[in-house]
């Protein structure tokens, strides 16, 4: 309840009305896939009140994606031990462990 009322807080305080949104251009499906994996890394972490302000804020659908259309949009499989951990944070790993090769 708490975090519902600081989205529309936040809402009525941010200049994105609709007549403003409107105005705005559409992000690209790579943003919103991008913006899925962010809400994903958030609700992971705990992260209940900035999740629910950054999926307001980016306009995103009150459901998040699958995780399995995410780890297909990456061109990754997801084994048993990368289901625990968001997707995000698989790929941190893959591009430290390339770093380091």
């Amino acid at each position: 309840m708490k975090a519902e009322m600081r989205t529309e807080v936040i809402k009525l305080l941010d200049y994105s009305s609709k007549e403003n949104k409107s105005n705005t251009i559409k992000p690209s499906h790579d943003i919103v896939f991008l913006n899925e994996l962010v809400r994903e890394y958030l609700d992971w972490m705990g992260y209940k009140y900035s999740s629910t302000v950054f999926i307001a804020e980016c306009d995103l659908p009150k459901h998040c994606l699958d995780r399995k259309l995410l780890a297909q949009g990456l061109g990754v499989k997801d084994s048993g031990k990368s289901k625990n951990l968001p997707l995000l944070c698989g790929l941190v790993q893959t591009f430290t462990n390339l770093k380091n090769t």
